[in-house]
């Protein structure tokens, strides 16, 4: 049983946080810090894809080799990405000085950053925001929003989500998580910029919690679609302390309810990026049905969440379907156009507008139009090619999107 709680990160037993102004930004607070209680504990992280990645995506994936992070430092405004062997260096750096202040080896330090790219980080910015992050770390629920808030860049939400999960032996555990994304996301990561902090208090190896974690990414994170630009920075980061005290996970002993709730707390944020992206009026949902296999479901959901056009059509509040299904016959996907199904539902009802292959008529279209006003739209697609299903995130594509990145280093 999985219950949602208010609150964010700090719900979880064991884990201390702060969000600071560290001046990395124009405004606002830009440096954040997770901190274990326990020391380095098992961890895992998923990361971007990109052939050209942020210096901290290499900085953690190195740190993460032994299984182990004690915490987690983070800032916003400058991704320190495209900077050669000084935004290496600064990395490290930004991992050592965490490391000294918090007594703890520097390999157990995670680093992510998220904003420009080319741009040096302004160190002793950096370093004097560490120092006065630490010195705010705390598990109250100011400095879980703290956190949060000092990670996004043009995101106007923070996202965060808290639950409780009834674990296979019958113990109790959290597991809660912030994230960070509105623009540049569309993630492909392996074993969003999006960044998403992760913890609990199960007990459970690194290795099963690597395995989790990859199978939960590719069921939310990797299906939201905001822009079709994979950004150099996404990182994923999940650290389990075991206070629960529950019987051990492994990979020979998996729990599926702690799996299923990573997923919903993974799901969740998701869902909360795809809704905040920039410039963003509508969300939606694309939800494949019957496609031959897993994959063919997910490649033709994402591509329909993706599609600019389509994208266009849900600003423009309009039910052009024909778009719908051009994303589908270009996804890769295969399917009989004959046998497709399409319909659209919001918080103002639902129409079907193809049948079995055959367009909607003129009420329909005009029943279509009036749902197209809600602000989150579903679009359900059925392929009758097989039995597999999978749901992809997005928005619509607005005057403000183009206006955010036509601005971006200005």
């Amino acid at each position: 049983m999985i219950t949602f709680l208010e609150g964010g990160i700090t719900e979880v037993p064991g884990f201390k946080a702060a969000g600071v102004r560290a001046g990395v930004k124009r405004r606002g607070l830009d440096l954040t810090l997770l901190v274990s209680e326990e020391g380095p504990v098992p961890a895992a992280g998923a990361f971007t894809t990109n052939r050209v990645q942020g210096a901290p995506v290499t900085v953690t994936r190195e740190h993460l080799k032994k299984g182990k992070l004690g915490a987690v430092v983070a800032n916003s405004g400058i991704s320190n990405a495209y900077t050669g062997k000084r935004g290496l260096r600064d990395a490290y750096r930004m991992a050592q000085v965490t490391a000294r202040l918090l007594n703890m080896k520097a390999l157990n330090v995670g680093v992510a950053s998220t904003g420009l790219i080319g741009a040096y980080l302004p160190m002793k910015k950096v370093e004097a925001g560490i120092k006065a992050a630490v010195k705010e770390l705390s598990n109250s629920r100011e400095a879980s929003l703290n956190a949060v808030k000092a990670i996004m860049t043009t995101d106007t939400i923070p996202k965060e989500v808290a639950l409780r999960v009834e674990l296979e032996d019958g113990t109790n555990a959290t597991i809660a998580g912030i994230a960070k994304g509105a623009g540049m996301i569309c993630p492909k990561m392996k074993t969003a910029t999006m960044l998403a902090f992760v913890v609990t208090d199960a007990n459970v190896t690194s290795d099963a919690l690597r395995a989790m974690l990859r199978r939960a990414v590719e069921n939310s994170f990797n299906m939201v679609n905001i822009d079709n630009d994979m950004s150099t920075s996404d990182m994923v980061l999940v650290m389990a302390n075991g206070r629960a005290g529950n019987r051990r996970i492994t990979l020979e002993h998996p729990d599926r309810q702690l799996q299923a709730a990573l997923e919903h707390a993974l799901t969740e944020l998701a869902w909360m990026i795809a809704g905040d992206g920039e410039g963003a009026s509508h969300l939606v949902e694309v939800q494949v049905k019957n496609a031959r296999n897993l994959e063919e479901a997910r490649k033709a959901a994402k591509t329909v969440a993706g599609s600019n056009l389509v994208k266009a059509a849900v600003f423009g509040k309009d039910p052009n379907w024909g778009r719908i299904v051009a994303a589908l016959g270009y996804s890769g996907t295969v399917f009989d156009p004959k046998d497709l199904s399409l319909e659209i539902e919001g918080e103002r009802g639902g129409v079907e507008l193809v049948h079995k292959g055959k367009p909607a008529t003129k009420r329909a279209l005009a029943k279509g139009r009036d749902i197209m006003k809600s602000r989150e739209i579903e679009i359900i697609v059925d392929l009758r090619a097989g039995k597999a299903c999978a749901t992809a995130w997005g928005c619509d594509l607005t005057y403000d999107y183009v206006r955010i990145n036509s601005k971006y280093t200005t």
